[in-house]
């Protein structure tokens, strides 16, 4: 069982769109990157293991020895996502209380993984149809602790005043974090006139004047 503690998370303020130095990283870790690269750039069938072997700069053997199929590889991207997003969520002691400032702090986080995972997010709608189960699974996996973490930050501010005492918190999350991926997309793909910051800030406060008693 993997432990998660507020050392292992990392601050707002980190660029998580940078792929780390290869030097000092794992072989597991190189892997996981270099699959994070393959199945944004390829999608997840087109994918292969050794294209991906290639990018870690090692052979097909040593990533069936660490991870033994493709699927399992793809399921350990997935959950290295869903562990930065458990840690932000078992660490109430790092927010402040105020609404605001703690929703975009959530929003920051999720913002950091959509653009570190883009490729592969994009990848997973393209293929949303013809996998649909193994889409749902892998997507599920990622945001149901911060779905439930976000949820569970608004139990405790109904409690303080601050939120309207019938607010769904598991239908706010999911669709906070909805608008601010479609805000991802947009801005992207040259649709949106809001760069990161305008979306981030406008989607806070939209949702924090929606949710006030």
């Amino acid at each position: 069982m993997q432990v998660i503690t507020c050392t292992k998370f990392l601050p707002v303020s980190a660029d998580l769109t940078k792929t780390p130095p290869v030097e000092g990283l794992s072989t597991r870790q190189k892997l996981i990157d270099a699959a994070r690269a393959e199945f944004g750039d390829k999608g997840i069938e087109a994918a292969t293991t050794r294209g991906i072997a290639e990018r870690a700069g090692c052979n097909e053997v040593t990533l069936f020895r660490h991870f033994e199929s493709k699927q399992k590889l793809l399921a350990a991207v997935v959950q290295e996502t869903s562990v930065e997003f458990s840690a932000l969520c078992e660490c109430p002691e790092s927010f402040s209380g105020n609404l605001r400032e703690d929703l975009e702090r959530f929003a920051r986080v999720y913002n950091q993984s959509l653009e570190r995972c883009e490729g592969m997010a994009r990848a997973m709608i393209g293929e949303g149809r013809r996998r649909p189960t193994l889409c749902k699974e892998l997507i599920g996996d990622v945001l149901e602790p911060l779905h439930r973490g976000i949820a569970g930050y608004l139990e405790q501010r109904k409690n303080d005043g601050l939120v309207r005492a019938d607010l769904n918190g598991m239908a706010f999350a999911e669709v906070f974090t909805s608008s601010l991926f479609g805000g991802l997309l947009r801005r992207t793909s040259g649709l949106s006139d809001l760069d990161r910051e305008g979306w981030i800030s406008e989607t806070v406060e939209i949702f924090v004047r929606g949710i006030e008693p």
